[in-house]
């Protein structure tokens, strides 16, 4: 079985970093031609390592960082995808400051499969005494037991020994899987003479093949891969832990005027998410200080510099319950980035002042898409706190974005987080067969707020009928406002109503037992209406004569409702009684005569025509008659 890891170096310049990967590899890791006559690794350097033991073969993708103080930005860009550190430390110079801040980095990207090369050991003449030392200088650090090997790239001695150690160190380690997640974080771009543009980075969450259609966020630009390489050997497929080259012709590097590729854009597939300027973090500082450097608390507001991946910006950090952060604590807290950038929920992201001398502090990526507004709320807190303990948890992160968001769409549960689609699957299944989550159609739904809306809905419409009696229903964008439900389950809600005794009526909704009535001042009013309208006959008087008060207004439309009177047209209304007196004439006088014009029913009715007219023409809707020309025949 072959496994596919990433081992970088970490350590103070001129502790032997690069030299040791030359021995280990046989290649020389730095490339620029000032590093060459400096003797200092500037930029990020690649080499390929390849061990086996009895169980295993591993491709390891080696990544060599700057040690130099003043190029730790680089050095955080080549580490944030590691599956083991090795940690350079010079016999001859024991612990030093960029020693010290390298540890920090590794600590906040959650790095911990760390081994130690005790480089320069033929320059020392005590080297079980540099140990000791070394072991005191570690002590309450997070690689205070980790394997210390003495080597020397000039004698070789330790080096068999330093490699059977890394192979021993991954034999209980899995290497990154595949959930269909792939990004690579670009750290280098160049345009090989008729090939296009060519990108390397650590391919992590996922694989990519020749012809995937890729999208460079945060811009948004799409890729097609023409090849693929790894180690310079060409390859249809990439796996996650690969160091990986990719062709994409169809993008261009970037220049001024032309946003295009370089350092700091993520590659991933268009369904794993967006990018975002606003992250919620749980923000935590060691204890330790970094030599040199004088400690001292992040402030509320204060502007950092964030390293993500290979990507950098510039920061503001808004602290949730304090005004600052002292070295040793840890709270929760906003970034509010300059520009965008593409994070899963999880992401580990290291924190630089605002010169970008010296690191801060490292954080835990809680919510990706994280809004302004309410940020140092309790609820806010409640929500990022759960998703702090346990920040790798598939269920915590749908319960608490139910919490928050209280209605889901699957295809936004998918976005912004390191889990496989199946898990995601899975977990939906395992918290709605447990009732704390309900599914519908294509919507995750947080069940214990979803029982209230019904509630508060049900309780809404009652007393909507308490204080309407004589509306038939309340209107459905009345009943939303009333439990600010939100539009993706609107109508979800009215129709969950409507299988629990509720008609829906119209644009409407309504108790099954629901009947019209008129409070007791109105229906005196209601009561003379209807009198005169039946003393009237078919020559009532104008619909306008019976409104001239808000109470008359309100008898006359529920009259109308409740179909005690009839509405002929906009000016005339007659009593129900005086329309099934009307019709009966009418069918009588056409069934005698066969057909009947508007006059002759306008007689026999001893109407007007101002009447007969629309009384006809409701007729005629109700289907009781039909018009043939100037005639009327009852209809079949």
């Amino acid at each position: 079985m072959t496994h596919h890891l990433i081992l970088g170096t970490a350590g103070h310049i001129d502790h032997g970093k690069s030299s040791l990967i030359e021995c280990l590899t046989g290649s020389d890791p730095d490339r620029l031609p000032e590093e060459k006559a400096r003797g200092v690794t500037i930029e990020l350097g690649f080499a390929h390592l390849s061990l086996s033991d009895e169980s295993a073969t591993y491709e390891i993708g080696v990544v060599d960082v700057p040690g130099h103080a003043d190029f730790v930005n680089n050095m955080v860009a080549g580490v944030g995808a590691l599956d083991v550190a090795l940690f350079i430390i010079a016999a001859d110079d024991g612990w030093m400051p960029q020693s010290e801040e390298h540890l920090h980095i590794l600590n906040y990207l959650g790095i911990s499969n760390i081994i130690i090369a005790l480089t320069k050991s033929d320059l020392c003449e005590d080297v079980p005494f540099s140990i000791e030392m070394l072991r005191d200088e570690l002590q309450e650090t997070s690689i205070a037991e980790a394997p210390i090997i003495p080597v020397s790239s000039v004698t070789g001695d330790g080096i068999d020994e330093l490699k059977l150690t890394i192979s021993q160190h991954l034999q209980s380690y899995q290497g990154q899987q595949d959930h269909l997640k792939p990004r690579l974080a670009i750290d280098r771009i160049f345009s090989p003479k008729g090939t296009g543009t060519v990108v390397t980075g650590t391919l992590t969450g996922g694989s990519v093949r020749i012809g995937d259609s890729l999208i460079a966020q945060p811009l948004g630009t799409p890729a097609k891969i023409r090849y693929i390489q790894n180690h310079n050997q060409s390859l249809p497929q990439a796996l996650p832990g690969m160091r990986t080259a990719l062709n994409l012709p169809d993008l261009n590097i970037d220049a001024p005027g032309k946003p295009g590729a370089k350092r700091g854009l993520t590659l991933t597939t268009h369904d794993c998410g967006i990018p975002s300027n606003t992250l919620d973090i749980h923000l935590e500082r060691l204890t330790r200080p970094i030599p040199g450097i004088k400690p001292r608390a992040i402030k509320h507001m204060e502007t950092v510099v964030i390293h993500h991946g290979s990507a950098r910006c510039r920061a503001r950090i808004i602290l949730h319950d304090r005004n600052h952060l002292n070295p040793g604590e840890n709270c929760l807290a906003q970034l509010r980035m300059e520009n965008e950038l593409f994070v899963f929920s999880g992401d580990r992201i290291v924190l630089r002042d605002g010169s970008q001398q010296s690191t801060l502090a490292g954080a835990t990526v809680l919510d990706p898409q994280a809004t302004r507004q309410g940020f140092r709320t309790e609820a806010r807190a409640a929500f990022l706190r759960e998703r702090a303990s346990q920040p790798d948890n598939p269920a915590v992160y749908i319960r608490t974005s139910l919490v928050r968001d209280k209605v889901l769409n699957i295809a936004s549960v998918l976005n912004n987080h390191p889990f496989h689609p199946d898990t995601i699957q899975q977990t939906c299944e395992k918290l709605v067969a447990e009732g704390s989550v309900t599914r519908h159609q294509d919507f995750l739904i947080h069940s214990k707020w979803w029982k209230n809306q019904q509630d508060e809905a049900e309780k809404s419409i009652r007393n909507w009928h308490k204080q309407h009696p004589d509306l038939p229903f309340m209107p459905s964008e009345d009943l939303h406002k009333a439990v600010r439900s939100p539009a993706n389950v609107a109508e979800l809600l009215v129709t969950t109503l409507a299988k629990k005794g509720y008609q829906i009526i119209g644009q409407g909704i309504a108790h099954q037992n629901h009947r019209l009535t008129l409070p007791d001042d109105v229906k005196e009013i209601a009561k003379s209406i209807v009198t005169k309208l039946n003393l009237s006959g078919l020559n009532p008087p104008n619909k306008a004569d019976f409104i001239n008060t808000p109470a008359e207004d309100q008898a006359v439309k529920f009259l109308i409702r409740s179909e005690q009177i009839i509405e002929l047209d906009a000016k005339i209304v007659i009593a129900a009684t005086s329309l099934d007196v009307a019709t009966r004439k009418v069918k009588e006088f056409i069934a005698q005569h066969g057909q009947a014009t508007a006059s002759d029913l306008r007689q026999h009715l001893e109407s007007t025509r101002k009447i007969v007219m629309p009384l006809l023409e409701h007729l005629d809707t109700l289907g009781v008659t039909q018009r043939n020309g100037n005639f009327r025949t009852l209809k079949k």
